[in-house]
């Protein structure tokens, strides 16, 4: 009987989630951001001796020949295409880059508290605090009434929001609250 109310939770929950007080992001990210450890492909157009695959280090950097160490984690595919562009400016006649993402590693988010299976999850695409904690087993019945979301920020602080699992279940305010690489589900 516990597992089916679980269930019947689960799907309640994954079909609504809101924030109580501030929001913390109305809309899923609209763009992909590079993380660390992706694995990307830069092809440099008839230079294949600057064209190559390669991994996205954990300090978030790159290496490359005459563009040096160049900082991919946190940009777009795009943006990284049109800093390395001029990067290779000066060297190459007529420059054209491509970057395509061939391996998601660095994306993550982490569950943990009062749910049937806390881990690090990848983050692959937008995903809800409902859905994630549906990823997560669902809550168990040592579960308390709230969920904390703790976002980490550019400048070394932590957010803390604090999230009703009633007003999740609810609906009450009508938004879906999207997920970051990096966040924390605390379920107390």
């Amino acid at each position: 009987m516990r597992r089916t109310s679980s269930v019947l939770w689960l799907l309640a929950l994954a079909c609504s989630s809101i924030a109580r007080g501030e929001r913390v992001a109305a809309r899923p990210p609209s763009e992909y951001r590079i993380g660390s450890e992706d694995v990307l492909e830069i092809v440099v157009w008839h230079e294949p001796e600057l064209s190559r695959a390669m991994p996205v280090r954990p300090d978030g950097f790159i290496s490359l020949p005459l563009a040096g160490e160049v900082e991919a984690a946190g940009k777009t595919p795009d943006e990284l295409r049109r800093q390395l562009t001029r990067a290779f400016a000066p060297y190459v006649k007529d420059v054209s880059v491509a970057v395509l993402v061939r391996e998601i590693n660095g994306a993550r988010y982490s569950v943990m508290g009062e749910v049937a299976h806390a881990g690090t999850f990848p983050l692959r695409g937008s995903i809800s605090v409902a859905q994630a904690l549906a990823t997560a087993g669902g809550l168990n019945e040592f579960a308390g009434d709230e969920v904390v979301l703790l976002r980490q920020k550019g400048n070394g602080t932590t957010e803390r929001h604090k999230l009703s699992v009633k007003e999740l279940v609810r609906g009450d305010a009508g938004g879906a609250l999207w997920l970051v690489a990096g966040d924390v589900l605390y379920v107390p």
